[in-house]
């Protein structure tokens, strides 16, 4: 039993080690390009007056400082802190220099136009290049009247529809959201017990019936965002509340309105948010979708020469179509409650290229630990973020584990081409 116990907290040592390396290149290869999708960082919750999470509690939600959905100043802070980071990282890689100034189209800032997602994104901007004033472009002006982060289903006919909700039902479980249901019951139960749901005149009323009886679904409909109806939307709506209060509050017990949680009651809260978030957003063909025009500009990005940084902002459905578009392999992230899309995390691609010249891609994503996030640490080369490297189905790295570029730039490709080619699935074509 001791041996097991000593062999379990070296791997654990090992993988938090290997998240927390600084990201500096592979020996022998040079950084050429950092193309960046992130999520916005530490927002308000939907928790003001008339929101299903002030709704479900006796309790008053904390005074948050910034209205509802906007980021607030911790939020702020925690995305300069990352700035700051990246700055250090890649004067040190040699891709900018000390004091940087861009010059014309090598960097450039783009984000939904929400202010969570703009402000994120001039935080950040602000900690990385402070001697510059840089240019947040963002999706609704003239020059980008698309919403291309809009969650919203860019395809769409009956049978697809039939289709994308099968494929959900499948990763949902064998019985479908009804395995999913079963799976979160007891999470979902926590969420009620944190909340003291029971004690809500609301949820007394039977305005949002039975949480823990009640099935779920998913709705969808064309140009239109995905709807998954039920207590798995409910749950998340209050369980998304009660994490954003955890990392605000210094006071774990006070974030929890009084209830002492273990980390592992926390990991349950997070893990009805993010099933909430996979079965609306991340299942392969609605993410096909959804995700379409964002790989569009990823890829422009990537093949863009003049281009040395990118970074767009936008929500963690975005980071879970891009990536289920791509094709990643499962994984779950250490050192942070959010196993797949943290707060503020990083989707981070690294064009780099060997002693002969040939284009190697290395891909990431880059966050801040729970416990770097709740006290807000000083992030630097000795102290960095948290690092994870993806895998992709059926695609072989080298012996430092990169990805020829042919191959990364075709898991781009595939992905547009097999959006392009739903019609002839799913179409009135395809159905004659």
């Amino acid at each position: 039993m001791k041996k097991k116990l000593i062999l379990m907290l070296t791997v654990a040592m090992a993988l938090c080690l290997a998240a927390q390396a600084a990201l500096a290149a592979p020996e022998g290869y040079t950084l050429r390009q950092v193309t960046i999708l992130s999520r916005h960082n530490l927002r308000a919750p939907l928790s003001s007056n008339g929101s299903v999470p002030e709704e479900l509690t006796p309790h008053t939600w904390t005074q948050w400082t910034a209205n509802s959905s906007e980021l607030t100043l911790k939020g702020g802070v925690l995305e300069t802190r990352m700035g700051q980071y990246f700055r250090q990282w890649l004067e040190s890689e040699g891709l900018i220099p000390e004091n940087y100034v861009p010059g014309e189209g090598e960097v450039r800032f783009f984000a939904r136009n929400k202010q969570r997602c703009i402000a994120t994104a001039r935080y950040f901007a602000t900690g990385m290049i402070p001697m510059a004033t840089v240019n947040v472009e963002y999706t609704g002006d003239a020059n980008h009247p698309e919403d291309i982060f809009k969650p919203v289903l860019r395809y769409y006919s009956d049978d697809f529809a039939q289709a994308a909700i099968e494929s959900a039902n499948a990763v949902a479980g064998e019985n479908g959201f009804a395995s999913a249901s079963d799976a979160l019951h007891d999470g979902i139960q926590l969420v009620m017990d944190v909340a003291d749901m029971q004690e809500s005149e609301i949820y007394q009323s039977g305005k949002y019936g039975d949480l823990l009886a009640d099935p779920s679904g998913l709705e969808l409909a064309a140009e239109s965002e995905p709807n998954l109806y039920g207590p798995i939307k409910t749950a998340n709506q209050v369980a998304d509340a009660l994490m954003l209060q955890y990392y605000e509050l210094p006071d774990p017990v006070a974030a929890a309105f009084g209830h002492e949680l273990t980390d592992e009651q926390w990991k349950q809260i997070v893990d009805v948010k993010e099933t909430f978030s996979m079965l609306r957003h991340g299942t392969p063909l609605v993410a096909l979708s959804i995700a379409n025009p964002v790989v569009k500009e990823l890829y422009s990005e990537l093949k863009n020469e003049n281009r040395l940084f990118s970074f767009s902002c936008a929500h963690d459905c975005t980071i879970l179509g891009v990536l289920s578009s791509l094709g990643v392999e499962d994984y779950e992230l250490p050192n942070t409650l959010e196993m797949h899309t943290p707060i503020g995390v990083k989707l981070m691609f690294q064009r780099l290229t060997d002693a002969e010249g040939k284009a190697w891609y290395d891909v990431s994503l880059v966050y801040q630990s729970t416990a770097q996030t709740r006290s807000v640490e000083e992030l630097t080369l000795a102290n960095p973020p948290m690092q994870y490297t993806l895998d992709f189905k059926g695609i072989e790295k080298n012996a430092d584990g990169l990805i020829s570029e042919a191959d990364f730039l075709g898991l781009f490709e595939n992905a547009m081409d097999a959006f392009d080619h739903l019609d002839d699935q799913y179409g009135l074509q395809a159905a004659a």
